[in-house]
C-alpha cells in the first residue's frame, strides 16, 4: 500500500500545503525561532524529496534577519531516530558579521525495503511538528454495461479504461476475468483473463477484448468483466470492479429447409424453401433478425447422363439468383418449374447451392446450404441398364501396389425396377500391349443380375499384385446391349475407360546419393558445390527433379533468412534425368560472394515430374525416398575474411603511476584466412570531457594493422602516458573503419571497443581542516565553535566528507556528526558544533 504524506509547514506568516509524491519527503517547520533582537528562518525551498542513496545530500541554508548580534540555530529530526540520516541534528553559528548559514543533512543508504518516508526537521530554540499520513487505493472507473456488435468477417477489440484513483505509487498489477456468461467466454472473446500493470506514476491503463467472429448462430450473450485481485498494495474500489459485457445476437443463420427432393416429372412447378434465423424446422429464432440479410444463390447440372439439363429439363423462375430476407422475416422460397417430356429417362438431378461468400448482412450459412433436386425415372417400367456416371466425373485409378479388390464400377437402372433383368459386361486392354487382361485383374467377363426392385449392382474386380515395375495401363469395360434380359434396356454410358497404375516405383526413387560425398569445393577456376543424385528402382521415363539451393548466414538454418546474389545460378535448380541411374550436379559460387565462415548451404528436394506421361493419369512414381534436405557448413579454408575485435567490452586503462607510459595491446581476429588484408583504424574521444584527451594522454591516434594469407590473429598496439595532472575518466572509441580488399569485411557488432583512462591524480581533491581551524578550542556549554574544511589539489568532481566528534559525539555536542558536500571547485565548507547544555556538573575536560 502506497503511503502519500500531507505536510503542513507553519511559518510567521502563516500555514503552507505541500503535496510530495516519491522518494524521501523532508518537511522543513519554522514556527517563529527569535531572540531577542533577530529572528531566524529557512532560506529558499524548504520542502525536498530524495532517493536513498550514499550521495544523497540536503543543503539548508539558515538566515538570520533583524539585528546583528551573535545566534546559535539548531536542526533537530522531529521523532525518533529510523537510521535513515547520517546525523539527526545540525547547527550553526552566526556571527553578528554573518547573515546565513549552510547546514547539510546526509541520507543514509541502507539495505531495508521501504515504502515512502516523510521525516520533519525543526528550526528552533525549542519546537516541533507533526506529520500526517493517508492512503491510496485503486479503483475501477466504469460500471455501466457495455454493448457490442459482433462483426462478419472481422474481429474487433472493446477497450476497458482502467483508472487508479488517489495515488500512483510503486507498480500495481490488477488481475481481470470474464465469466458468468451462457457459455465459456473463451469461446467468444480472447483473452478471457489476465493481468493489467500500472507502473509507478501511471494512474490510468486501458486494455482491450478481442470480439471474435465465430461464424456462430447465437442470441444475446451477457460477460462479466471482473477485476479479481491487485497486488502492489492497492485496493479495489468496492461498486466499480467489474462491468456486464453485451455482445448482441448475430449471425442469423441461412439454410434450406431440406436438403434432397425428389419429384416426379409432372410435378410443374416446385417451391424450395429456404430459411433464415432458425437451426431447425420447428426450431426456436436465434440470431439477429431485425435487419435484412441477402445471400446468392447458384444452379449446379453437370453435363452428362444422370444430369438434369437447364431449360430442358426443369427452369429456373426467378428472375435474379439472389435471395433477400426483409427485417423480421424468416422464410422464402426458390420455384422451378419441372419439364414434363414424353422422352424416356433415367434419374436426373440438379443442385441449388447457396453461396456462402456473397452473404450481405449479419448472417451465416448452415446445414444444409444445398439440395439435390431428382426429378425420378420415367416411362421405363422395367429398366434402363447403364454405368453410373461416378466413375465419368473423374475416371477409376486403381493402385495395384495398394488393392488387391476393387469395387468401384457400379451398374445402375433407371426407369422402373419391376422383375428381374441381367446383362453380360467384358473387360480388354485400350492400348497395342497383347498381353491377357487375366494378368493385371480378374474376371475379364461376367454377368449383372439385378432381383426385382434392386436398382444398383457393382462388378467385384480381383486385382493381381505382383513385384514388376509396370506404367499405367488402360482398361474398357463394356456391357453388352444384346445380351440383356427380362425386357430392360441398354443405354448409354454402356461402356468406360479405367486405369490400373503405374506400380513398383517403374519411374524410380530419387535421394542424394548417400555413397558420394556432397561437398563445397574450391579450385583454381573457381568455388562450387558439388551434389550427387541416385535413382533407385526403375528407370523408365524422362524425370524432372526440381530443388532449392540456399545460402544462411551462420546462425541457426533458417530459410527466411537466406541471401541471394552468392551462387551463380538461381534459387530453383531442375535436374533432368533420362533414364539415368545417377546425376553429379555442379552449382558454381559467384567470384565476388563473400562466403562467411560457418555459414550454411541449404539444398531442399522439391518436387519430381514426368516429362512425358502415357497414359495422362496421375501416377504414384517417381518419389523421392530418404532425407529430403541437408546442409553444407562454408568452413574457414573457403570463407572470406570477417574481421573484429574478439570482444566488445569497455577497455578500462590505468594512467601508469612509476613509468612514464605503458602499452596496451587489444586483439583483433579474422573468420577466413584466405588471402592478405590491410585493415585502418581510428581513436575519437567521446563523453562530456572529450575535449580533455589529448595525445599527451595516449598515442597512437590511427593507424593500420597487417593480415597476411594464413594469418587469423592480429593486435593494435596503445601507449598510455603519465603526467601530474588531476583528471576524471577519459573516455574514447577505437574503431575499426575498413579494410583494403572487398572481399575481406568487418565484422558485424564488433567493430568498435570503447576505452577509458581512469581518473587520476586526485581529481577529487585531499581534505583537511584549514591551519586556523585545528585549536585547540576551549568552550563554554551552549557555546559554538565553527570549523573550516578545506580542499586541495584536484576540485573536478562533487565529493561527500563525513565528519564525527570523539570521544563523546553527539552526547556532548549538537552536530557531533555529519557529511559534508563540495561541488566541483568548491574548497572551503564550514561545519559548526554548539556545546549540549544538559545541566550536568562537570569538569574540564583536558
Amino acid at each position: 500500500m502506497t503511503l502519500i504524506g500531507f505536510l503542513y509547514i507553519f511559518s510567521s506568516v502563516g500555514m503552507l500545503s505541500v503535496f510530495l509524491l516519491a522518494g524521501l519527503i523532508l518537511a522543513l517547520s519554522i514556527p517563529g525561532t527569535k531572540s531577542e533582537s533577530a529572528t531566524l528562518r529557512f532560506l529558499g525551498q524548504t520542502d525536498f524529496v530524495v532517493n536513498e542513496s550514499s550521495t544523497a545530500v540536503v543543503r539548508l541554508v539558515v538566515e538570520r534577519v533583524g539585528d546583528p548580534v551573535n545566534v546559535t540555530a539548531l536542526v533537530l529530526l522531529e521523532g525518533v531516530d529510523t537510521g535513515d540520516f547520517e546525523a539527526i541534528n545540525a547547527a550553526a553559528f552566526l556571527l553578528s558579521t554573518e547573515s546565513r548559514k549552510t547546514i547539510f543533512i546526509a541520507v543514509r543508504d541502507d539495505d531495508l525495503p521501504e515504502a515512502d518516508e516523510t521525516f520533519t526537521f525543526n528550526l528552533r530554540l525549542q519546537v516541533s511538528t507533526c506529520l500526517q499520513v493517508y492512503l491510496l487505493d485503486l479503483f475501477s472507473s466504469q460500471t455501466e454495461e457495455i454493448a457490442v456488435d459482433e462483426f462478419r468477417g472481422k474481429n474487433q477489440n472493446v477497450s476497458f479504461t482502467l483508472i487508479r484513483e488517489k495515488g500512483t505509487y510503486g507498480t500495481v498489477t490488477v488481475n481481470f476475468e470474464i465469466a458468468d456468461g451462457p457459455n465459456p467466454a473463451i469461446e467468444d472473446v480472447n483473452p478471457d483473463r489476465g493481468s493489467i500493470t500500472l507502473p509507478v506514476g501511471q494512474a490510468v491503463a486501458r486494455f482491450n477484448i478481442l470480439i471474435q467472429d465465430d461464424q456462430i448462430p447465437e442470441d444475446d450473450e451477457v460477460f462479466s468483466v471482473r477485476l479479481t485481485g491487485v497486488t502492489g498494495g492497492a485496493l479495489l474500489k468496492p461498486n466499480a470492479s467489474s462491468i456486464q459485457l453485451r455482445i448482441r445476437r448475430n449471425d442469423s443463420p441461412l439454410r434450406f429447409l431440406h436438403s434432397v427432393m425428389a419429384v416426379p416429372e409432372s410435378a410443374a412447378v416446385i417451391a424450395l424453401n429456404v430459411t433464415r434465423g432458425r437451426l431447425a424446422v420447428d426450431g426456436p429464432l436465434i440470431g439477429s433478425v431485425e435487419t435484412e440479410v441477402s445471400i446468392d444463390y447458384m444452379v449446379v447440372s453437370v453435363e452428362g447422363l444422370g444430369s438434369a439439363t437447364p431449360t430442358v429439363d426443369f427452369l429456373d423462375l426467378q428472375p435474379v439468383r439472389t435471395i433477400r430476407f426483409p427485417p423480421s422475416v424468416f422464410k422464402t422460397s426458390l420455384l422451378f418449374n419441372i419439364s414434363d417430356d414424353t422422352v424416356p429417362e433415367i434419374a436426373e438431378s440438379f443442385h441449388v447451392i447457396l453461396l456462402e461468400d456473397t452473404i450481405r448482412g449479419d448472417a451465416v450459412l448452415v446445414s444444409p446450404n444445398s439440395v439435390l433436386v431428382t426429378i425420378e425415372p420415367n416411362d421405363k417400367p422395367y429398366g434402363v441398364l447403364s454405368i453410373s456416371s461416378s466413375g465419368f466425373i473423374q475416371p477409376f485409378r486403381i493402385n495395384e501396389d495398394l488393392t488387391q479388390r476393387f469395387d468401384g464400377i457400379v451398374i445402375v437402372r433407371n426407369g422402373g425396377s419391376y422383375g428381374a433383368v441381367s446383362a453380360n459386361w467384358s473387360i480388354s486392354r485400350n492400348s497395342s500391349n497383347g498381353s491377357s487382361v487375366s494378368d493385371d485383374l480378374s474376371p475379364e467377363v461376367g454377368t449383372v443380375k439385378f432381383a426385382a426392385g434392386q436398382v444398383t449392382a457393382v462388378i467385384p474386380l480381383s486385382i493381381v499384385q505382383d513385384d514388376q515395375p509396370e506404367e499405367a495401363e488402360a482398361f474398357v469395360f463394356k456391357l453388352l446391349p444384346k445380351t440383356v434380359t427380362g425386357n430392360a434396356e441398354v443405354d448409354e454410358p454402356m461402356q468406360m475407360v479405367f486405369f490400373i497404375q503405374d506400380s513398383d516405383d517403374v519411374y524410380g526413387r530419387f535421394l542424394f546419393d548417400p555413397a558420394k560425398e556432397q561437398s563445397i569445393q574450391s579450385q583454381p577456376e573457381g568455388r562450387f558445390l558439388s551434389l550427387h543424385f541416385v535413382r533407385n528402382g526403375g528407370t523408365l521415363g524422362e524425370v524432372s527433379m526440381a530443388l532449392t539451393a540456399l545460402y544462411i548466414p551462420a546462425g541457426p538454418v533458417n530459410p527466411e533468412l537466406a541471401r541471394d546474389q552468392v551462387l551463380n545460378v538461381s534459387r530453383s535448380i531442375n535436374v533432368v534425368f533420362s533414364h539415368e541411374r545417377a546425376a553429379h550436379v555442379i552449382l558454381p559460387i559467384r567470384n565476388d560472394a563473400f562466403l562467411q565462415n560457418g555459414a550454411h548451404f541449404f539444398l531442399q528436394l522439391e518436387s519430381l515430374e514426368l516429362v512425358d506421361i502415357s497414359p495422362l493419369i496421375p501416377s504414384n512414381s517417381p518419389r523421392f525416398s530418404g532425407p529430403l534436405n541437408l546442409t553444407l557448413t562454408v568452413t574457414p579454408d573457403i570463407a572470406n575474411g570477417e574481421i573484429g575485435f574478439i570482444s566488445n567490452t569497455t577497455v578500462v586503462l590505468y594512467e601508469p603511476e612509476d613509468t612514464n607510459s605503458s602499452l596496451v595491446s587489444l586483439h583483433l581476429r579474422r573468420d577466413g584466412t584466405d588471402g592478405k588484408a590491410l585493415v585502418f583504424w581510428s581513436i575519437q574521444p567521446t563523453g562530456a570531457n572529450r575535449a580533455d584527451v589529448t595525445r599527451s594522454d595516449l598515442t597512437p591516434f590511427n593507424g593500420s594493422v597487417v593480415f597476411l594469407s594464413g594469418q587469423s590473429d592480429a593486435f593494435i598496439n596503445l601507449t598510455v602516458l603519465a603526467d601530474n595532472i588531476p583528471e576524471v575518466n577519459e573516455t574514447m572509441l577505437l574503431t575499426l573503419d575498413r579494410s583494403n580488399v572487398d572481399n575481406q569485411i568487418l565484422k558485424a557488432g564488433f567493430t568498435s571497443r570503447e576505452m577509458i583512462i581512469v581518473e587520476n591524480d586526485d581529481p577529487g581533491g585531499v581534505f583537511e581542516f584549514s591551519p586556523f581551524s585545528r585549536g585547540p578550542w576551549i568552550i563554554n556549554e551552549g557555546e559554538a565553535v565553527e570549523l573550516h574544511v578545506v580542499r586541495t589539489q584536484g576540485q573536478l568532481l562533487k565529493q561527500l566528507v563525513r565528519y564525527v566528534v570523539v570521544p563523546s559525539g553527539s552526547a556532548e555536542f549538537y552536530g557531533a556528526t555529519g557529511i559534508l558536500e563540495f561541488k566541483p571547485g568548491e574548497q572551503d565548507v564550514v561545519v559548526a558544533l554548539v556545546a549540549r547544555p544538559d545541566g550536568v556538573p562537570e569538569v574540564r575536560v583536558p
